[in-house]
C-alpha cells in the first residue's frame, strides 16, 4: 500500500476507534443511569437504544480488524467514491449548512427537557443522548462535504469538524453582546470603565488614575469611548470583535508563516484550528498583539526590524502581563531556533557556538529590560505612585496548589485539561523527535523544549494564584509558543542541519483526526443561547437603581463599588469616586494589600460616602466550593466592614443578581476597630 493510502488507512481506524468508544460508553453509561432510575431495560425505549449502541460497535469492530488486517479493499473503495450528480451534491450542501443549527437547536431542546421529571426526559440520559447525537451529525457533516465537494473523507471530517467550531465559537460569543444595562459577571461591567479612563478628563472633568492590571486590554476596549453616545452594546459588540479579530489576525499570521502559498486550503485549515485553540486556552486579544507583531516583523533577513519588534512587543507586554514579560523575546527566539540552522550540523569551536547564540541571548536581554522599562514608565504615568504596590500584588497572593487538578472551581484541573487540550501538539512533536532528532543539532531541540517546558511551568505557578485556577487562560504563554513551534513542523518550515530536505509528518491521520475533534468537545456544552433578558424587568431595574443613586446624590457623594458601567455610559449623573472599585478592592483583599485596605476602613468608618452601590454583602465563610478562598477574603476583609458602618436600605433584583444600596448607621454594636 502505498503512502497516501496508509494515511487514508489510518485516517479510518483513527475514526473507527472513535466510534466504537464513543458507542461502548454511551452503552455502559446509559445502562448504569438506567439500572440506578429502576427502569425496566427490556420494556423501556431506551432498551433499544442500548442495542443500537451496541450493534454500531460491533460493526465499527469488524471494520476495524479487517481494515487493520488489511484483508478488506473498504479504504480504497471508500476513497474513490465520487458524487457527479449535482443534485446530490446540493443536497450534501444544505445537510451540511443545517447542521450549523441542529445541533445548538437540540441542546436547547435538551435544556428545556431537563426539567421534566420523567425517566425518558432524565438530564443525564438527555446529555448523554445529545453528545451522541452531536458525533453522529459530525460523521454526517464528514459525508456531507465529501459528496458536495469530492474531497477526501479526511478533509471533509477536517473541514466538518474546523467549520462548525468556527460557527459555533463566534455564536457562543456573540451571544454576550446585548444591551443588558448590569454586568454579566461579577467583574464584567468593570472592564467597560476601566477603559473609560483612558478617556477621564473628557468624560469625568478630571485626571483618574488608570487600572494597575491589564492596561493595554483596557486601552483597545477605550476605543469606542472616542464617539460619545456610545451604550453597552457597542461596547460589548466592540470587545466581540476584538476577540474575534485579533484572535483571527494571529491565527492567520501563523498560517501563513508557515505553510507554502501554493497550500492555500492548508493555509486556511490550519488558522482555523488555532483560531480555535488560541480561544479554548482563554489568550486575551490583548495579548495577540505581541503574537501579531513578532510574527509578522521578526525576520533573519532584516535583524534591526527583528530588535525593534521585540522592544515594541516588550513595551506593550510592559503594560500587559508580568508572565508575558519575556514572551516576545522567547518567541523570536523560537523562530530564531527553528529558522537558522548550524552551519554544518556542529559547532566546530566555542566561537561559533557564541556567535550562534549571542543573537536569541541579547534579544532575551532587550525584551525583559523593555518590558520592565515600560512598567516602571506605567506606574508613574498612570497616577498609582500613591499604590505601587498593586502592581506586585501577584506575588504576595497565596497559591493554591491544589488548583492543579480537578477541583470544584474547575472540574478538568489546569494540569489535565492543559495536557488534553494541547495533547495533539505535543503528540506531533514527540512523533517529529523520535524520529527525525538527528535532524537538528541537540542545542536546537534543547532550546526549543527548555523555552517550552519553563513557559508550562510559569504557567501552573500563575493559575494557582488566588483569583485564577478556574479555566485554561493563565496557561496562554505555554499555549502561544508550543502552538508556534508546532505550526513549524506542520508546514514543514524546519531548517534541518542536514543537506537533504523532508517533510517532518507531524500531520498524522491520528493527530489531525484527534486535533479537530478537542474544539468540538469543548464547545458543544456552550452551545444552549445565552440568556434572554427581559427588556421591561431589566429597564424596571435599572429605573430603580438610577432612582435610588440620584435620591442618595444629594445628600452627599455616592460611591459605586459594583456596576461602575452605569457612570461610565452617562446612565447616572453623579460625580465619579475613583477608590474602591470591586476589581481592585478583590485584589487588594486576596493580596493582604493592609495600607489601602485600611484607608477603605477609615473612610467607611468616618462615613466618608452618602451611599454605596454593591452587591449583596455577607459575611459567611467557607470550607469547600467554587471559589470558595476568593469567597472568604471578600467576606472576612470587605464585607463585614461594609455592613458595620453601613445598612442595605434597597435591594434591587436583577436577573443575574441583586444590587443593594447601603447608607451609613451607626452601630453601637460594631466591633470592628
Amino acid at each position: 500500500m502505498d503512502k497516501p493510502l496508509n494515511a487514508v488507512r489510518s485516517f479510518w481506524l483513527t475514526i473507527l476507534l472513535f466510534n466504537i468508544a464513543a458507542n461502548l460508553a454511551m452503552f455502559h453509561f446509559t445502562r448504569l443511569r438506567l439500572i440506578e432510575l429502576g427502569v425496566d431495560l427490556v420494556r423501556a425505549a431506551w432498551g433499544g437504544m442500548l442495542i443500537l449502541f451496541l450493534a454500531i460497535a460491533a460493526v465499527c469492530i469488524w471494520l476495524f480488524i479487517r481494515i487493520a488486517a488489511n484483508r478488506s479493499n473498504f479504504v480504497e473503495r471508500a476513497e474513490c467514491l465520487a458524487f457527479d450528480s449535482l443534485p446530490l451534491r446540493l443536497l450534501g450542501g444544505i445537510v451540511f449548512l443545517g447542521i450549523l443549527f441542529v445541533i445548538p437547536y437540540i441542546k436547547f431542546t435538551y435544556r428545556i427537557g431537563q426539567e421534566v421529571k420523567q425517566p425518558v426526559y432524565d438530564p443525564v440520559l438527555l446529555l448523554l443522548f445529545y453528545y451522541w447525537v452531536c458525533w453522529c451529525l459530525i460523521l454526517l457533516g464528514m459525508a456531507s462535504l465529501k459528496i458536495t465537494f469530492r474531497i477526501s473523507w479526511m478533509g471533509g471530517f477536517a473541514v466538518s469538524l474546523l467549520l462548525l467550531g468556527l460557527t459555533y465559537e463566534v455564536m457562543a460569543r456573540y451571544n454576550v453582546v446585548t444591551a443588558y444595562p448590569f454586568s454579566l459577571g461579577w467583574s464584567e461591567g468593570s472592564r467597560y470603565y476601566y477603559a473609560s479612563l483612558w478617556f477621564s478628563r473628557a468624560l469625568y472633568g478630571e485626571f483618574v488614575p488608570l487600572s494597575p492590571y491589564h492596561a493595554s486590554r483596557y486601552l483597545l476596549q477605550s476605543i469606542p469611548f472616542l464617539f460619545p453616545g456610545l451604550g453597552i452594546f457597542e461596547h460589548r459588540l466592540w470587545q466581540f470583535l476584538l476577540w474575534v479579530g485579533m484572535t483571527s489576525g494571529a491565527s492567520l499570521a501563523l498560517s501563513f508563516r508557515v505553510i507554502a502559498p501554493e497550500k492555500k486550503w492548508l493555509r486556511l485549515l490550519l488558522a482555523a484550528w488555532f483560531f480555535l485553540f488560541f480561544l479554548q486556552i482563554g489568550v486575551y486579544y490583548h495579548l495577540q498583539v505581541m503574537v501579531l507583531l513578532v510574527l509578522l516583523g521578526v525576520s533573519d533577513k532584516h535583524p534591526w526590524r527583528t530588535v525593534l519588534v521585540i522592544v515594541v512587543a516588550s513595551l506593550w507586554a510592559g503594560i500587559s502581563r508580568v508572565n508575558w514579560f519575556p514572551m516576545p523575546a522567547m518567541m523570536a527566539i523560537a523562530l530564531y531556533l527553528l529558522e537558522t540552522p548550524v552551519t554544518g550540523g556542529k559547532f566546530h569551536s566555542f566561537r561559533q557556538f557564541l556567535t550562534y547564540v549571542s543573537r536569541p541571548l541579547v534579544w532575551f536581554v532587550i525584551g525583559i529590560v523593555s518590558a520592565f522599562i515600560s512598567q516602571s514608565a506605567y506606574v508613574f504615568l498612570s497616577g498609582n505612585t500613591a499604590n505601587a504596590r498593586a502592581f506586585t500584588s501577584s506575588f504576595t497572593s497565596d497559591l493554591l496548589w491544589y488548583r492543579l487538578w480537578p477541583n470544584a472551581s474547575f472540574p478538568l484541573g489546569i494540569v489535565p485539561g492543559i495536557l488534553f487540550v494541547s495533547s495533539p501538539l505535543l503528540a506531533g512533536l514527540v512523533i517529529v523527535a523520535s524520529r527525525h532528532w538527528r535532524r537538528l543539532h541537540p542545542f536546537r531541540w534543547m532550546g526549543i523544549f527548555i523555552m517550552i517546558l519553563g513557559l508550562f511551568a510559569g504557567s501552573m505557578v500563575v493559575s494557582v494564584k488566588i483569583g485564577g485556577g478556574g479555566d485554561l487562560h493563565n496557561t496562554d504563554t505555554y499555549a502561544v509558543l508550543l502552538g508556534v513551534v508546532a505550526a513549524y513542523f506542520a508546514g514543514d518550515r524546519i531548517r534541518s542541519d542536514e543537506a537533504e530536505a523532508g517533510e517532518w509528518g507531524i500531520l498524522a491521520p491520528p493527530v489531525i483526526a484527534f486535533g479537530v475533534v478537542i474544539p468540538i468537545l469543548f464547545l458543544i456544552p456552550a452551545l444552549s443561547p445565552y440568556p434572554v433578558y427581559q427588556a421591561d424587568a431589566a429597564r424596571e431595574s435599572h429605573r430603580q437603581l438610577v432612582q435610588s443613586v440620584d435620591e442618595a446624590a444629594r445628600s452627599g457623594p455616592v460611591l459605586f463599588i459594583s456596576e461602575r458601567q452605569l457612570i461610565a455610559f452617562g446612565d447616572v449623573d453623579i460625580p465619579l469616586i475613583p477608590d474602591y472599585e470591586v476589581i481592585l478592592l478583590m485584589e487588594m483583599a486576596m493580596s493582604g494589600n493592609e495600607m489601602y485596605l485600611q484607608r477603605f476602613y477609615d473612610d467607611l468608618k468616618a462615613h466618608r460616602f452618602a451611599a454605596i452601590v454593591a452587591g449583596r454583602q455577607n459575611v459567611g465563610i467557607k470550607t469547600d466550593g467554587v471559589f470558595f478562598e476568593e469567597n472568604n477574603a471578600w467576606n472576612s476583609k470587605i464585607a463585614p466592614y461594609i455592613l458595620c458602618y453601613y445598612e442595605p436600605v434597597r435591594e434591587i433584583e436583577t436577573e443575574l443578581r441583586r444590587i443593594q444600596i447601603f447608607t451609613p448607621q451607626v452601630n453601637e454594636d460594631c466591633p470592628l476597630p
